[in-house]
This record gives C-alpha cells, structure tokens and sequence, in this order.
C-alpha cells in the first residue's frame, strides 16, 4: 500500500502529466495523420504559443478538485453545475457536442438528468470527454477496482449516458488505478492489465475492442496500424482503446507512448491526455522534456487537487455518488450567463 506521499506524486503526476499531454497534442488535433517530422517539430519547439486547456483535461481537474472536497464521494448535482461553469462556451467547435448541450442547459438553470439521456435522439452522448475526465476518480486512494469503475461510470452518466461512453469512463479510471498502484508491467503483465480493465466492462463492443488492443500489443503494431484498427476518432470507443494502445507500447516511457498518440492524428488531444493521465500516475517522477506545461493558476490547482486526493487516505471515507446538495454544504449556485456529432 502506498503511503501519503507516493499517492500525492502519484496524483499529482498523473493529473500534470495529463495537462502537459493536452497542450503538447493541440497543434494536431482533428489533423490528418502526421508525418514523424511534424510530430519531433511540435515536441521541439518551445518558442510556439502556448494554447488553451482542453474542454476535457479540464474536466478531469475538475473532477479530481471534486473528490478531494468531498472526501471521495461525488455529489451529482453540484458536479454538474462545476462542469458547467467552466464549460467554454466560446468555442464554435464544441458547441455541437452532446456535453455542450447538458451543460448549456445546466447553465440555463435545467437538471442535467433531465437533459443528458435525451441527447442523441435519446441515445444519450458517445464521446470521449467524459472518458477523460474519469481518469481523476482512479486516483482515489484505498478503493477497489470494482468501485473506481462504478464511480467512473455514474460520473459518466452526468454528461454522457450512453453506455459505450460510461463503459469507456470505467476503462480510463481503471487505466488510472492501476497504473497508481505501481506495479511493474512486465511484457506478459500487459496482457494482464488489458484483463483487468476488460474485467470492469459491461458492453460487449468495448470488451472487442480492448481485444484489438491485445493484439496490436502484440504484434507491437505502429501508429499508423493502431489508427486504422481502433480508430482516434471522436467517439469514445475509438479514443480509449487508442489511448490504451500507446500506453501499453510504450508502458515506461512516457514521451514514446505521449508521441504514438500524436502519430495518430484525429483526436490528438484527447487520446494524449488519457495517455498522460495513465503515464503520470505510473512515473510520477517524470518529467516531460518539452516546453508545454500549465499557466501558474492551473499549476496551483493541480497542486492542491492532488494533495487533496492524497489527504483521503489518512482520513475515514468511502467512495460513492449522491444526488442533490453536498453534505454540510449549501447548494451549489450557478447564475445563468441538435447535433449527431459524436464529439463531446
């Protein structure tokens, strides 16, 4: 078991690590896949303008702030109204995204419950946000795997109730735990850690797909052969199994399995942060040898989210999900400001 200070690195790299992955992966999200030289010249270059966090490894920060508040425990309806307030609501290509409608709609004063399951034509969301954001319920400390994918899955079900995006929710934060809990993967052990993932799944079609991976492990498949098997599309069935890939190619070393995601192309950005949240929690004394890291404030608050998340180990809690007002808390107030995307 690990002791408060290995699981405050552990969070901490894997919540930095994953922030590091989103900026560093921005110039090639939604590009067609790059060749080798684009992709050295992105990891080189430390004069470019440094972008905006992503919609989702924000998410995943906000979420993880969340925990550590509420001593493990989610607390749906004030989640929802966190997720909504720091929803862009500037950017034109997100505005079409499932996620975009259920928050907007919170934002408007609306129950998330009442929105997230119409979505879709009633489908209710298939995108990978939610996915990412998940990777922050993997760093609670002293929670079984069993728990940490049905915590994952309910945290899911806020934006996107679709049951391949809650299946890929379980994969990422058991990604996460696992890679947390600092065991060494040796080659065969990579099989083994694609069985445990598998093992939280309920869809048949994403435990397929975590096949494909097994096999493109095997065969140590490129870039290239993974993109064209799983996909790096928007839809999480295709992000998650992509992001697993490149982690498992390349399980201790964080800059080769952050790379191959790049080399991918399509969703650059989110497969990247899915690898950085999995790397960091397993090599949290890494340090990415680029240019692109977080602003001061978003330094500051992957900090305290991580110490956070640490603290619940000394203290007597238990994972799990309520509805309505936090406990001891008032409500959470926000003041108010149809796609088939599969996106968000």
């Amino acid at each position: 078991m690990l002791d408060p200070s290995q699981l405050l690195r552990r969070a901490h790299g894997s919540i930095l690590m994953a922030a590091r992955a989103d900026l560093l992966a921005a110039p090639l999200h939604d590009a067609a896949m790059p060749d080798p030289a684009q992709v050295e010249a992105v990891l080189r270059n430390r004069r470019a303008r440094q972008p905006q966090p992503s919609a989702a490894a924000t998410q995943l920060l906000i979420l993880a702030e969340h925990l550590g508040r509420h001593a493990g425990r989610v607390h749906d309806d004030a989640l929802a109204l966190e997720l909504a307030r720091e929803w862009p609501e500037d950017r034109p290509e997100l505005a079409d995204t499932g996620t975009a409608r259920v928050l907007s709609a919170v934002r408007r004063g609306m129950r998330w419950s009442q929105v997230a399951p119409t979505v879709h034509d009633g489908q209710g969301s298939f995108g990978s946000v939610a996915a990412v954001r998940a990777g922050a319920v993997g760093l609670l400390p002293d929670t079984g795997m069993g728990a940490v994918a049905a915590l994952a899955r309910r945290t899911a079900g806020i934006t996107h109730t679709h049951p391949l995006a809650r299946d890929a929710a379980a994969a990422t934060a058991t990604a996460v735990a696992l890679a947390a809990r600092g065991q060494p993967l040796a080659p065969a052990d990579k099989y083994h850690f694609l069985d445990l993932v598998s093992a939280q799944l309920r869809t048949s079609e994403f435990r397929a797909a975590l096949g494909e991976v097994q096999t493109l492990v095997r065969h140590r498949s490129a870039p290239a052969d993974t993109a064209a098997t799983v996909g790096s599309g928007r839809a999480a069935l295709r992000c998650v199994p992509a992001a697993l890939t490149a982690f498992l190619r390349h399980p201790d070393d964080p800059v080769a399995a952050i790379r191959y995601a790049m080399m991918m192309g399509g969703q650059a950005r989110t497969v990247a942060t899915i690898v950085g949240a999995v790397c960091g929690a397993r090599h949290p004394e890494h340090s990415l040898a680029v240019a692109a890291r977080p602003d001061v404030t978003r330094g500051l608050r992957i900090q305290a989210a991580a110490a956070a998340l640490a603290r619940l180990a000394t203290g007597g809690r238990s994972a799990g999900l309520r509805r309505g007002r936090p406990e001891g808390g008032p409500a959470a107030q926000l003041s108010p400001s149809s796609g088939r995307r599969a996106g968000g």
